[in-house]
């Protein structure tokens, strides 16, 4: 990504050199601007009629005729150039150029000649008629235009710089559309993975300026010739303002908990609802309202911004991880977006274009967010991951006997089928109260942890095998087999094993016996086969202790081996 940040850093700067090469003659100090209800009567103003004050532009008459005298040291007539202006949305528009020698080109623009004719950077481009004269001067009558930039923006250019211009701008928006595809793609590879809010609304907010950067741009024009253009109108606040409330739950979506104040959280989304209304409204298109609807938009964005800017701001002094990222990523383009807001609303004319500085801005941000999603991503994951360990140790603990470590109660309670091919031995240590009652219990937790270790001995080999205490002195072990004769073989080896290893002389701990009684699944339920294997147990108990006894497939108890 910084290689991509490089590359559009280095095609901007081509861009910046190639425009200041560029003939270029901004109109906007030079027009006047009249108002009138229809063609004809515009068309008639007297120019001495028309008003050049500060505030001419701020106008809302149905038809609205703009004229520039074209300065007599600019010659036009040399080289031949384009007329561009922004032209947002409009009903209908006439431009007549008139020459030094009185002759006249009148050219009617239809809003799609503006979307066909379109140049980048939310322009289209007018070929200035061809004469013997210089131009002398131009005028324009745009009937219900939407913003004051469709009469504002006007200027004339070279067409080979022209052209230069369009070429390397585009190829920049372009490559800034497919960088702003990136962290989309990586929005998506994250959910697969882990599904966080802020990502959702940080691919939302990320597509919206995709968006915007080609409908702006005019790249929309590309994929879609036949667009209206006043669908590229409404797609550059629709995506804009579809941004922007995405950016704010982003926002608060990725900072920490707690390190927000509530009283400006609620205030972003106060100004976030007041944009979604404002635009809503303008969508209407209502006359009334058909500048201030936009104007009140622009205005709307503006506290927005700041807010946003704000609630970065106090939680990065509350000492927030996150809010460093979001400092870097959206500083930049709120200072644009200000800049923007307040150009376009004839307040402030910074000394370099705002177009550039939002592109830059735009990148800044990709990137920046793009890192504190990364970020946030990472951290809430080994969170995540710390928790499932926790959760994980805290349910094996409760279903872990504390003394012996071996399997409990509960854990043998949620099973509920002993499978064919498993088999069930129930073990009882003899005469366990006795040892309580003359050793001690201190001797007696001894003795459960040793018979504990001997039989995890006994099943090392069986891999499928679970060693359960019940309680008390009784034990419970599930383990793969094959036949009764192996259940026999493995309850007797069990026996033995215990018979021979737990003594005075071996272990400082009394000698010890278990009864044992077995059972085979067959895939009846655990308590069925536990109270075969129960029953068996007991037998072997009755018989004399330290003994065997196995239940078969009907449940009759049999084969009692003794001990020696």
């Amino acid at each position: 990504m910084l290689r991509a940040f490089g590359l559009l850093l280095f095609f901007w700067l081509g861009l910046a050199g190639a425009s200041a090469e560029a003939r270029t003659l901004e109109l906007t100090p030079l027009l006047c601007v009249g108002g009138a209800e229809d063609l004809e009567e515009a068309l008639a103003l007297p120019v001495s009629d028309l008003d050049c004050s500060a505030d001419r532009f701020a106008k809302r008459d149905r038809f609205l005729r703009s004229h520039a005298v074209i300065p007599q040291d600019f010659d036009t007539s040399e080289q031949r150039f384009s007329w561009q202006t922004d032209p947002a949305k409009y009903e209908s528009m006439v431009l007549l150029f008139i020459f030094a020698d009185g002759s006249e080109r009148r050219v009617d623009v239809d809003p799609q000649m503006a979307a066909r004719k379109w140049f980048v950077r939310t322009r289209f481009s007018v070929p200035v008629p061809l004469a013997e004269a210089p131009l002398a001067s131009i005028d324009m009558v745009v009937e219900r235009p939407r913003t004051y930039a469709v009469t504002r923006e006007a200027r004339l250019v070279e067409r080979g710089e022209a052209g230069a211009e369009h070429y390397i701008r585009s190829l920049v928006y372009a490559l800034l559309c497919g960088l702003l595809i990136v962290p989309i793609v990586y929005d998506l590879l994250f959910m697969r993975m882990l599904r966080f809010r802020f990502m959702v609304w940080h691919a939302v907010m990320t597509f919206g300026m995709l968006v915007f950067v080609l409908s702006n741009s005019g790249l929309i024009f590309l994929i879609f010739p036949d667009a209206p253009l006043g669908l590229r109108w409404q797609l550059n606040t629709g995506t804009l303002a579809l941004s922007a409330i995405a950016a704010v739950f982003f926002v608060l979506d990725l900072l920490e908990k707690g390190k927000v104040p509530r009283i400006l959280s609620r205030v972003l989304l106060s100004f976030a609802a007041l944009v979604l209304a404002v635009k809503t409204i303008s969508v209407l298109d209502l006359e009334p309202l058909r500048i201030w609807s936009h104007l009140a938009f622009l205005y709307a964005m503006l506290p927005l911004s700041i807010t946003l800017l704000a609630v970065i701001g106090a939680a990065l002094f509350r000492d927030s991880r996150g809010a460093m990222y979001l400092l870097v990523a959206f500083g930049g383009l709120v200072i644009a977006g200000v800049l923007s807001i307040l150009t376009n609303l004839n307040l402030y004319h910074p000394p370099f274009h705002v177009h550039d500085f939002l592109f830059a801005a735009l990148v800044l941000l990709v990137l920046g967010s793009s890192a504190a999603v990364g970020d946030r991503f990472m951290v809430l994951r080994v969170e995540r991951d710390r928790a499932r360990i926790r959760a994980i140790k805290l349910g094996r603990m409760a279903l872990t006997d504390s003394l012996t470590g071996l399997a409990n109660r509960r854990a043998f309670d949620s099973v509920e089928v002993i499978e064919q091919g498993q088999a069930l031995l129930v073990a009882d240590i003899d005469h366990f109260k006795a040892i309580n009652d003359e050793k001690g219990h201190t001797t007696g937790d001894a003795v459960l942890c040793h018979i504990a270790s001997l039989m995890r001995e006994n099943f090392a080999g069986n891999p499928a095998s679970t060693i359960y205490r019940l309680g008390g002195e009784e034990f419970a072990v599930v383990f793969s087999c094959s036949g009764e004769e192996e259940l026999r073989r493995t309850a007797e080896a069990l026996r033995h094993h215990i018979d021979r290893n737990v003594g005075e002389d071996a272990m400082g701990i009394p000698h010890v016996t278990i009864s044992i009684g077995g059972a085979m699944g067959q895939g009846l339920s655990v308590e069925e086969v536990f109270a075969r294997a129960d029953d068996a147990m007991y037998e072997a108990k009755r018989a004399g202790r330290n003994r065997s006894a196995i239940a078969d497939a009907e449940g009759r108890v049999g084969l009692v081996c003794q001990g020696t």
